[in-house]
């Protein structure tokens, strides 16, 4: 297979990440707060926290499986 492919599968995978964890920080906070200007703003913050977070595991996983 060629390398192309391999990482046009990869980007389809990630890129449903970003829509996916914008809607469960919407849900997730709409259903702690009541206010739509709090629910925005804690979902913003979580989103960010999310692919902050998900980025260090997936460049901490890359370097771990580096030589394999």
């Amino acid at each position: 297979m060629s390398i192309p492919l391999l990482l046009a599968n990869q980007v389809n995978a990630v890129v449903y990440l970003i829509p996916l964890l914008a809607v469960i920080s919407l849900v997730y906070n709409a259903t702690r707060y009541e206010i739509p200007q709090v629910i925005i703003q804690r979902s913003i913050r979580f989103f960010f926290t999310a692919i902050i977070i998900m980025g260090g595991l997936m460049t901490l996983l890359a370097i771990l499986s580096w030589n394999l």
